[in-house]
Parts: C-alpha cells; structure tokens; sequence
C-alpha cells in the first residue's frame, strides 16, 4: 500500500516562477506515493489561481490552489499553510508531511531516503538532514554551509563566540559510511513522518514567534523559520540540532550521499558569493577529517 502524503507549497507571486511550478508538478507525478499537494499563493495574486491550476493539470494526482489570507503578507507568506497542517496531522489522514518552498527540487529519492533513515536515527533523538546546493560551474555548491566541517571536531567559531561540534555515527551500510551534521540545518522544506508532524504541531516551532527563540543565535528570518520541524525540539545533549546526513568516504574525500542533496533551482547565492571574491566549496569539500587540518 503506498503512503499517503499531505504536501503544501508556498508560491508568491507565482506567475513569475511558472517553470519552477512546473518542475515541481513532474518531481511529486514521480513518488512512490499518493500525494495530495496544496499550493499556497498569495492574496494580491488571487486572479492567477484559475490558471495555476490548469499548469497542474499535467498530473494525475489531486492539486488545490489555496489563496492565502490578506494578512499573510511577503514572507509571512510561507506560514499560510500551518492550520491546513494542523489538520491534517490531527485527522491523521496522511502517513507523511511535506513542506517545501517553491524553488526547491524536492525528489522521490528525497523522500525514500528521509523514510528508510528515520525510524534509526529517531532512535538517537535524531532525524534525517538535507544539505541545499546549486548548480553553478559544473559543481554542486552548499551555499547555506560554505564551511568546512572536521568531523570529529569542530568547526571555527561561526556564530559569534560559538563554534559547531561535527559528530560521527557510525553506520553499517552499503551506501551510508556514517552520519554528520552541518552547522546550517536548514533546506528550504521540511518532510515529517505522521510521529514527528504531530510533535511539531505541538512544539514552539509551529508558532512564528515562539519559533525565534527555538533558532536562538542562529537568527533565522521568518521565511526560514517556516521549515524548521523538528530540528530544535528536544535536541539531544551535546548538539545544536537534530538533523543529520549521510556521509561516503569516496578515495580521500568524505561525500555527503546524493539522496540526501537538494537542488535550489538558479545559481543567485553562489553567484553573490563570486562577486564578493570568494572561494566556493563543493559538497565533496565540507568534510574532512579532524587529525588531517
């Protein structure tokens, strides 16, 4: 029986992000499941909604355009779907709970992944982690995590007086070596099984503004706040965060494994960073081992 899944995106001004739509629409036709997708747009935006709906036409499962409340204004935007979230948990109509942004490129792989490592890492008071890169030069680039972390150690001291301490599980797999943690957890979505969706609806990191207290130095802005989950909640002793992800050693390189990297369509943060003059890092070079510098 395949599982069913309650997904929501946020799309404002959505006419002017039509391919990401699109995109979007053929990534979730390809799950292994039966979703039910909800796409939140904005208030200003309402007269599109007749035809962002004929754009989701191209897929054969159920699609609802919901026009958000006037006060869900810019980036309060993001946390338009929450009560829909709410109650779908509540009613425990869905297995899975799914939020992403609109520019994110969010993968059936993704989801296999997230549910094949949940059930072990809950056991840690952990959950699976994703890692946000674009395409830019030929090189996938974790803009969020430009920083290299020795496992084992910790990195420097990137929030103010406060370094990141990098764990190490070890793991018996073929794929997966052992898992780690980036400093920057966040990815752009969320994908929370029925057991952690209900934690979360429950948790100050539902709520937009008890959630900046969750973040703490981090300072996340409102839009990032929106997917948080799970990922400060009843963090276990020693972290900073819950979320991990899957590490190959591949020669000398410790590689962060492809199901667990998530595409942000464009190449703007990369590109900023260019201009600004500095050295980019691929996802084969954020880890590295303490003893070797």
């Amino acid at each position: 029986m395949k599982p069913k899944i309650w997904a929501a995106v946020t799309a404002h001004n959505p006419m002017q992000r039509v391919q990401n739509l699109l995109q979007i629409a053929y990534n979730y036709a390809e799950f292994e499941a039966d979703v039910n997708l909800y796409v939140y747009i904005n208030y200003e935006a309402q007269e599109d909604a007749e035809t962002i709906t004929e754009i989701f036409s191209i897929v054969d499962f159920p699609v609802t355009v919901v026009v958000a409340d006037p006060g869900y204004e810019g980036w309060y935007l993001t946390w338009a779907h929450k009560n829909d979230l709410a109650s779908a948990v509540l009613n425990k109509e869905y297995d899975y709970f799914i939020y992403q942004e609109d520019d994110m490129g969010l993968k059936n792989h993704h989801f296999n992944y997230y549910r094949k490592w949940r059930p072990v890492l809950q056991r840690e008071g952990l959950v699976p982690g994703f890692v946000r890169y674009e395409n830019y030069e030929g090189k996938k680039i974790p803009f969020d995590n430009q920083e290299k972390h020795p496992l084992g150690g910790a990195t420097r001291k990137i929030w103010g007086p406060i370094s990141f301490p990098v764990p190490v599980h070890l793991i018996v797999d073929r794929e997966v070596h052992f898992f780690s943690q980036c400093s920057n957890p966040y990815y752009g979505a969320m994908i929370l099984d029925w057991v952690e969706a209900n934690q979360y609806i429950r948790s100050a990191s539902f709520d937009h503004n008890h959630s900046v207290d969750r973040v703490g130095f981090r300072g996340w802005p409102i839009a990032d706040r929106s997917s948080m989950g799970t990922a400060f909640e009843n963090v276990p002793e020693g972290y900073q965060h819950k979320r991990c992800v899957p590490i190959r050693k591949v020669g000398h390189k410790f590689e962060v494994c492809h199901h667990a990297l998530i595409e942000h369509f464009g190449d703007k943060y990369s590109s900023d960073f260019v201009k600004q003059g500095q050295t980019l890092l691929d996802c084969s070079e954020i880890f590295h081992l303490a003893t070797g510098g």
